[in-house]
Parts: C-alpha cells; sequence; structure tokens
C-alpha cells in the first residue's frame, strides 16, 4: 500500500489499524533504504476519526514528524549439530529482533525460544543424524528481511548443499499446526507421511510468503516452508501483531511446549529422510512461482521484485 501511495504521488501516508482497541500499527516502508514520504500508522479509533472529519470540504492534512536513520552493526546467531555424513543442511530459522514500540514477544521472541529450544533437544544428537541441522537466530528481520537477504548473498556458493529451509516466525500458537509449502508441493506427500507416523494433523497450505525470512532462501531456489501454529484469519490480519500491545503476557507456556514438541518430531524426520526432501528451483522457475500466485504486482509496488 505505502509503494503504490508513493508511485501515484502521494505526499504522505497513513495506515489505519483496521481492528478496533487503540493500537497504532508499525512496520517498516521499505526494504533496504529510506521511505520517499512520511508514513505513520494510526488505532482505528483514531482512523474513524480521520475519515469523518476528512468528508467535510476543505480540510487539509499536515503530517509533523522527527525520525532519523543511522547505519548500525547486527549479528545472526548461530549454532550447528553436524550430521554424519551431513553434507545436506537443514536451516532452521527464528528472527530475535522485534519493533521498538513492543516486547515482540510473539513476533518474534517466541519463535527464537523455540529455535533455542530445538537446538537444546538436537544437540546431543551430533553426529548420529545423516544430515547437519544449521540454528539461525536472524538479525534485522522486521527492517525488511534485511538479515536473512545478506546471509543468503554471503553463503550463495552453499546454496547447493541447503536441503530445505524451516521458517518458525508465527511458528507458536494455539494450533493447529501445519506449514505454508512456499510452493514447494513435493513437499506435502512427506510432509503427510510424518503427519500419519506421529499420528498428529498437519495442516499444509500452499502460500508464498514475501516478508519473512523463508524469502531469501525461496529466491535462491532452496526449498523453504514455514510452520504455523494459527489459523489464518484474513479479517484479524496480524492481530496485535507490530503493536505495542505484543508482549509477554500473549504467550502461553502451554503453546510454546506444544510447537516445540511437533517441530522436534518434525524436524527428527526431516533430518532422517532417505530421499530428496525438495528440489531446488532455477531462477525462472522462481519466478513463475511468483506469478502464478499473483505476486508480481505487489513485489514490485514494494520495490521488491527481483527480476
Amino acid at each position: 500500500k505505502y509503494g503504490r501511495a508513493v508511485a501515484y504521488g502521494a505526499a504522505g501516508f497513513i495506515f489505519m489499524n483496521h481492528l478496533p482497541g487503540l493500537l497504532a500499527p508499525t512496520g517498516s516502508l521499505r526494504s533496504g533504504k529510506l521511505g520517499e514520504i512520511p508514513g505513520v500508522g494510526l488505532s482505528y479509533e483514531e482512523g474513524f476519526n480521520l475519515q469523518r472529519w476528512c468528508a467535510r470540504e476543505g480540510v487539509t492534512i499536515e503530517l509533523h514528524v522527527r525520525n532519523r536513520s543511522a547505519r548500525a552493526e547486527a549479528h545472526h546467531v548461530v549454532g550447528e549439530v553436524a550430521g554424519d555424513p551431513g553434507d545436506e543442511i537443514i536451516i532452521v530459522g527464528a528472527h530475535y529482533d522485534g519493533h521498538d514500540i513492543s516486547q515482540g514477544a510473539m513476533d518474534d521472541g517466541a519463535g527464537t525460544a523455540l529455535l533455542m529450544e530445538l537446538a537444546r533437544l538436537f544437540a546431543p544428537l551430533a553426529g548420529k543424524l545423516p544430515r547437519t541441522i544449521r540454528f539461525i537466530a536472524f538479525a534485522a528481520e522486521e527492517l525488511g528481511v534485511l538479515g536473512s537477504t545478506e546471509y543468503v548473498r554471503m553463503h550463495a556458493n552453499e546454496t547447493g548443499d541447503w536441503a530445505l529451509m524451516v521458517n518458525l516466525d508465527s511458528g507458536v500458537g494455539p494450533g493447529p499446526h501445519g506449514f505454508t509449502l512456499n510452493g514447494f508441493v513435493e513437499l506435502l506427500p512427506i510432509l503427510d507421511g510424518f503427519s500419519k507416523d506421529m499420528g498428529h494433523p498437519l495442516t499444509i497450505t500452499d502460500r508464498i510468503a514475501t516478508a519473512a525470512d523463508n524469502f531469501p532462501f525461496f529466491l535462491a531456489g532452496v526449498p523453504a516452508i514455514n510452520l504455523q501454529a494459527r489459523k489464518w484469519d484474513l479479517r484479524a490480519g496480524r492481530g496485535y501483531g507490530h503493536t505495542a500491545a505484543d508482549t509477554l503476557d500473549k504467550v502461553a507456556e502451554i503453546d510454546l511446549k506444544a510447537s516445540a514438541a511437533v517441530m522436534a518430531r518434525v524436524l527428527l524426520r526431516l533430518a532422517g529422510y532417505e530421499g530428496k526432501l525438495g528440489r531446488h528451483r532455477s531462477r525462472g522457475e522462481i519466478r513463475q512461482m511468483l506469478i502464478d500466485q499473483n505476486l508480481e504486482r505487489p513485489l514490485r509496488a514494494q520495490g521488491k521484485w527481483p527480476f
């Protein structure tokens, strides 16, 4: 929406939360660069009043914003459980940064806690699994997926060894548990088989997520999936995510335990699976996958179309 506002010559951008609760939303405007015009977030209630005022004739809106931007350095935290022979690598990731208006407890403190618990559980299995598992806590996701994008760029010569990337962002919640395939539909029968073997249902969907740490891996042609632990409801959007209400009280201990239990069982099977986990895609195939899911126009508007 911000990109389209810029393209049509807007002088400023106001994003109104569509959910009541006096919660003003925040987020990044551009990926890897400064926004061209001022952008602010308003609560539903503030936006409602503003719409009423703007219905009158002769109303002008002025934005007075105090912003600053500075260069900074961030670091990923990486831990690895070596496999034997370990030629193929499964990357499991979550981002540990959050927006400064809240604790970022669900987005993505909970995912980072899940990542650390999985690393703890699998550490004793070093040298006992066919595939290596690399756990990465990514930095700078909320600024436009910068951290994982840079990681993939810096390790471009390794992508052929990456069998799969599993993103844990949004992987903690009341359920149901499952995965988004990001177009790598060949993983569907594998995950269905795991589900039957575990005796635990997994909800599988196929939607390409373009604003999370799976996306740079996807663009490099690496099979990438996202753990999900809640029903996706377009009417609710991200709920209290990216607002001041994303606080520790929203994280239920039972949800953390359930996600850890489910993901650990799936990851153990992924690490020991005898066949190929997924097929790497060419650059042309990735482009077509994005087009097939009607993502070219929104990505162009965001300045993120890479072709």
